[in-house]
């Protein structure tokens, strides 16, 4: 066994000790011959003492090896079972490892799948605050041009959606509440009743005030204590004005006394029935029904848009009817003054060959064309006149026909200027009477200022639908004429040339 020492004396140890000690004695028995056979005796007794030792150490030294090899047997049979128990555990630990490791990649495999997952599902749950925020400007668009009641706090509150949404991006659950409490707002609002004494502007743009009832987002209307006045607020038709609701005083004198009475008796007597003549489903076939807008027509509402604009749409309207004028009158000049090249070719090829008389008579018959007045003028002129006189007298007919020509385009780029400025002033005045308003009244209610805004963008508007035609008119105009000016300075150039050919 290992690690242990053997402490038997082996067998060829104890045959050699013997030999030595035969050898040893070998000698005594040469000297025997003189001892007595008693010594003999005992001297034999003595090795034969001697042998039986050491054959008895030589046995305990064979019995000890054998008991040493039976117990290294014992031991490496006890390590072999050892060893095949802890083999047999570490196979079952490595199967069991192998297990968990394909579990650990299923788990794995899992979690990727479970996370990918996940983020699909996150980036759906993103893009809701996207789809959130779309919904909401699609919201404010038509809200400016919905029922004019608290308009200002209204997109105020739809900003802050607004804003809170672009805030918010990872938090869609939260910007969906903030949508749903501004619509809970407008729910609350179509389904509000006031009545109020304050201050308005009344469908004829000049301020009033009284009684003033709200029915939700269908209608309003008031009544002025001054004038003894009733207004109704009233959805147009689509394409008939700028915005979406207007004033109206023109309803049938007995609308208007149902109205004025109604309002008075909900003043005193608060939660009574009355009737209201209103548009309930906000339809225009109920509107001609107690209001005169079916008899309006073209000229009617033309007049209506500039009472509105302000005083200073008259000049304005005046400015188109003097353009197109002298934009007709213009043209026509041009056209008689434009001659075709051919007959101009014609003329200078009868000057080269020398036909002067011919030449003079084919520009007689076009005296409105400059080119070829140009080319009369040369052909009439004497042979014996210098080249030098005759550009003189080309020159001067230039300085007496262009002009002409030109004539009233600096009055049209006037106009063109004149458009927008007036319409500029017409803004000035709108937000004058916009800030009169804003002194006497304040600023609680928007509709008092509409009268202001609306003549302002009015004029400017109608400044600018006015100059960019004209403007354009202008620029074709001069293009005309400066083709006619090149035109006669060519073929008069040319001219001259066929006529001194050597000068």
């Amino acid at each position: 066994m290992k690690g242990r020492i053997s402490v038997g004396i082996p067998v060829s140890r104890v045959l050699r000790i013997s030999l030595m000690a035969l050898l040893a004695i070998t000698p005594r028995l040469v000297h025997a011959q003189q001892v007595s056979e008693d010594d003999k005796q005992d001297q034999i007794a003595a090795l034969n003492i001697e042998l039986d030792q050491a054959k008895e150490a030589r046995d305990k030294v064979i019995a000890k090896r054998w008991e040493n090899k039976q117990h290294d047997m014992d031991d490496r049979e006890k390590f072999n079972q050892e060893f095949d128990d802890l083999k047999a555990k570490l196979d079952a630990k490595t199967q069991k490892a192998d297990q968990l490791q394909a579990q650990i990649q299923n788990d794995l495999r899992d979690a990727e799948e479970a996370e990918s997952q996940a983020e699909a599902e996150k980036a759906q749950f993103l893009s809701l605050g996207s789809d959130l925020r779309d919904k909401a400007r699609e919201i404010a668009e038509p809200l400016g041009k919905s029922f004019p009641t608290q308009i200002p706090e209204r997109i105020q509150n739809l900003n802050e959606v607004l804003k809170s949404a672009e805030i918010k991006r990872d938090a869609p659950d939260e910007v969906l509440n903030d949508l749903m409490n501004f619509e809970r707002s407008e729910l609350a609002l179509t389904r509000e009743i006031t009545l109020q004494h304050q201050g308005f502007l009344r469908a004829n743009k000049t301020p009033g005030e009284g009684l003033v009832l709200r029915l939700g987002f269908v209608t309003e209307a008031y009544h002025d204590d001054k004038s003894d006045q009733v207004g109704l607020l009233l959805k147009n038709a689509e394409g008939t004005s700028f915005s979406p609701f207007d004033w109206r005083e023109d309803i049938p004198v007995s609308s208007a006394q149902t109205l004025s009475k109604a309002m008075q008796v909900l003043e005193k007597q608060s939660g009574s029935t009355v009737l209201i003549p209103m548009d309930v489903l906000l339809t225009q076939n109920s509107v001609k029904s107690y209001t005169h807008v079916s008899d309006q027509g073209f000229f009617t509402r033309l007049f209506h848009t500039v009472k509105i604009g302000g005083i200073f749409m008259w000049p304005l309207l005046i400015i188109p009817f003097i353009v197109i004028g002298l934009f007709i009158s213009k043209l026509l000049q041009l056209l008689r003054a434009r001659g075709s090249q051919k007959t101009c070719a014609e003329v200078v090829a009868k000057m080269e060959r020398g036909d002067m008389a011919g030449a003079a008579a084919l520009c007689a018959r076009h005296p409105g064309n400059l080119a070829l007045r140009v080319l009369g003028a040369v052909a009439g002129l004497n042979q014996n006149v210098s080249r030098e006189h005759a550009d003189k007298t080309v020159s001067e007919l230039m300085l007496h026909e262009v002009p002409r020509l030109e004539s009233h385009l600096t009055t049209l780029s006037v106009l063109a200027a004149a458009a927008p400025l007036l319409g500029l002033l017409g803004t000035v005045s709108g937000l004058i009477a916009m800030f009169q308003i804003i002194t006497e009244h304040g600023v609680n209610d928007p509709k008092l200022l509409a009268g202001g805004i609306g003549e302002a963008l009015i004029a400017t508007e109608t400044g600018l639908l006015i100059a960019i035609p004209t403007l354009l008119g202008h620029n074709y105009l001069a293009n005309r004429v400066d083709n006619l000016i090149a035109d006669a300075e060519y073929y008069g150039m040319k001219a001259l040339n066929a006529r001194w050919p050597k000068e």
